[in-house]
């Protein structure tokens, strides 16, 4: 529930950086919009490669944990059975708003453990995915405009 949680309101504050990313992307010079272009097609790491790997580490570290769990379960009761998410967790997200609330059912509550968490896992690092690429657009087009506007001032002062 706390990953779920987490997942959403990384959701949400994805939306404003996109947007401050494209205003911000808007407000640049032709070149340093090409140049831009360039920097970001030219990326050691593609965003879903990224958020494959996220998707990967969560994927293989909930796995680590289910073996734990459900090994020592075995172990003390001599029964291995994965439940229903809503068996397990009690607590539930709700809006108040029926269709949304039969999605979160079906999509969520209503499935076996480990499918369950593994959509955890992929909402989770899509939202890391989506705020990351964010962050690091904007940290690139201010240094880009900041290099820019430095290069700029360099050419308006006479040689000497």
């Amino acid at each position: 529930m706390v990953f779920n949680a987490i997942a959403f309101w990384l959701l949400v504050a994805a939306v404003p950086l996109w947007i401050y990313r494209w205003f911000a992307y808007s407000r640049l010079s032709a070149a340093e919009k090409q140049l831009f272009k360039r920097l970001v097609a030219r990326r050691h790491e593609r965003s879903i490669g990224f958020a494959l790997r996220i998707f990967g580490f969560l994927t293989a570290f909930t796995a680590a944990v289910f073996v734990v769990v459900f090994g020592l379960r075995y172990l003390k009761y001599g029964t291995f059975h994965i439940p229903l998410y809503r068996d397990m967790f009690h607590t539930r997200l709700y809006s108040d708003v029926e269709p949304v609330d039969q999605a979160l059912d079906t999509l969520q509550y209503d499935q076996v453990l480990p499918i369950a968490i593994l959509t955890t896992c992929l909402l989770l690092s899509i939202a890391f995915t989506l705020v990351a690429a964010a962050l690091r657009d904007i940290n690139l087009i201010r240094r880009l405009h900041r290099k820019f506007s430095h290069l700029g001032h360099m050419s308006g002062t006479p040689a000497s």
